[in-house]
């Protein structure tokens, strides 16, 4: 008799080939990474030269919100809260207005 093997020889391949892919794939990545630092701080040397040479923007400034003629004014909203909200749980929108 001649002995017989536990997998068929597809299945054999693919058990032995399958740590080695994962090893490549591992090396490739570490690879990768290792490579994009250098490559940021030479970006980086670039853009701060650039950005010395050029003068500075300014800010934007305050930015003023126009309110809706039909929007209610905070005192309106305290009032409406504080008649809505009695007698209701302290949470949520009626927080502060259940009294």
């Amino acid at each position: 008799m001649t002995p017989q093997h536990p997998l068929p020889p597809s299945r054999t391949v693919l058990r032995t080939c399958a740590p080695m892919a994962g090893r490549l794939l591992a090396a490739i990545l570490a690879l990768g990474l290792l490579g994009l630092p250098g490559t940021a701080l030479a970006k980086r040397a670039q853009g701060s030269s650039a950005a010395a040479e050029a003068p500075r923007k300014k800010g934007v400034s305050k930015i003023t919100y126009q309110r809706s003629p039909s929007e209610e004014s905070p005192a309106q909203r305290d009032r409406r809260l504080k008649r809505e909200c009695k007698g209701m749980h302290n949470a949520g929108a009626c927080l502060g207005y259940t009294r």
